[in-house]
């Protein structure tokens, strides 16, 4: 039987336990990722309200308030949208550019 020592056990021990921890770790989704997965639901076809992708003459009014508080609003949740269009992980800096995403359209 081969005999380790008790500082390789130790190492071992926690690299097996940070393990998990890696896999959690969030993404970093792009606008664009965040969009397709989640919000374009609803905004491909602006069902429920919806303002379409790309339809700056819809999201110029509900960036009046500033960017800011239009991703608060998506991160919050508004009318029928639920908090962060239903993905609880996304961060807020993926929410910002997934608002960012629908006020430009996809790139032509």
């Amino acid at each position: 039987m081969i005999k380790l020592r008790p500082r390789l056990i130790a190492v071992a021990a926690l690299v097996a336990a940070a393990a998990p921890l890696a896999i959690a770790q969030p993404t970093n989704l792009s606008g664009k990722d965040v969009v397709d997965a989640v919000c374009a639901k609803c905004h491909a076809s602006g069902a429920n309200g919806a303002p379409k992708i790309g339809d700056r003459d819809s999201w110029i009014p509900r960036l009046k308030n500033g960017l800011d508080a239009t991703v608060r609003s998506a991160i919050n949740g508004h009318g029928g949208m639920p908090a962060r269009g239903g993905m609880a992980d996304l961060t807020d800096a993926e929410m910002r550019s997934a608002v960012i995403y629908l006020f430009r359209g996809p790139a032509k």
